[in-house]
C-alpha cells in the first residue's frame, strides 16, 4: 500500500533522495496538488537548472505533468541564492512599460536591459521578465525577438537553458 505524500516527512524523504541518487534534493512548493521534491545542478553558466525531479500524489495524470513549472522552479531556487544581489540590480533598471511617444529602437533597448539582468542570474530570464512585470510569457518573447532583430541580443541558442 502507497502512503499518502501528505503523511510523510519531508526531511526523511529528501536525506533517502540525497542517499539513493547523490547530490541534493529539496521540497518545492512550485508544484500545485502534487509533493514535489527536485535536484538541481549547476550548468557551464554556474546558473542552478533541474537534474532530477519526484512527483508524489493519489493519481498523476498527463495534465498534470505537462503543467509542472521547471522554469518557475529553476528561477526560484537561481533566485534564492544567499549573496546574490540580483534584486538590487534588477530594481535599478526603468520601469519595462512602453510609454507614449517612446521609440520601438528605445523600447527594444530597455528590453534587452532587462533581458541581460534576467539572464545573469536564471536559466529563463523570459519567464522571471513576466513573472516581475505581471505580462504573458508570449508577449516577452515577441518584445525579445523584436530586440534581437534589431541587433541589441544575440540569437538564442536552441536547448534547455541555453536561450541567452
Amino acid at each position: 500500500m502507497t502512503k499518502n505524500p501528505d503523511d510523510l516527512d519531508p526531511a526523511a524523504v529528501e536525506e533517502m533522495l540525497d542517499q539513493q541518487f547523490g547530490g541534493r534534493w529539496a521540497v518545492s512548493a512550485d508544484v500545485p496538488g502534487l509533493t514535489a521534491y527536485v535536484q538541481l545542478g549547476r550548468n557551464d553558466s554556474g546558473r542552478l537548472v533541474l537534474t532530477g525531479l519526484l512527483l508524489m500524489g493519489d493519481a498523476i495524470a498527463a495534465d498534470q505533468l505537462r503543467k509542472v513549472p521547471i522554469a518557475a522552479i529553476e528561477n526560484a531556487w537561481n533566485l534564492s541564492k544567499p549573496g546574490d544581489n540580483w534584486r538590487e540590480e534588477i530594481d535599478a533598471l526603468p520601469r519595462l512599460e512602453r510609454s507614449t511617444g517612446m521609440a520601438a529602437e528605445d523600447f527594444s533597448q530597455l528590453v534587452a536591459q532587462h533581458y541581460n539582468a534576467w539572464a545573469r542570474h536564471v536559466p529563463h530570464p523570459a519567464a522571471a521578465i513576466a513573472a516581475e512585470w505581471g505580462l504573458k510569457v508570449p508577449t516577452v518573447h515577441t518584445w525579445i525577438r523584436e530586440a534581437r532583430l534589431r541587433g541589441l541580443l544575440p540569437a538564442a541558442q536552441r536547448g534547455k537553458g541555453g536561450a541567452r
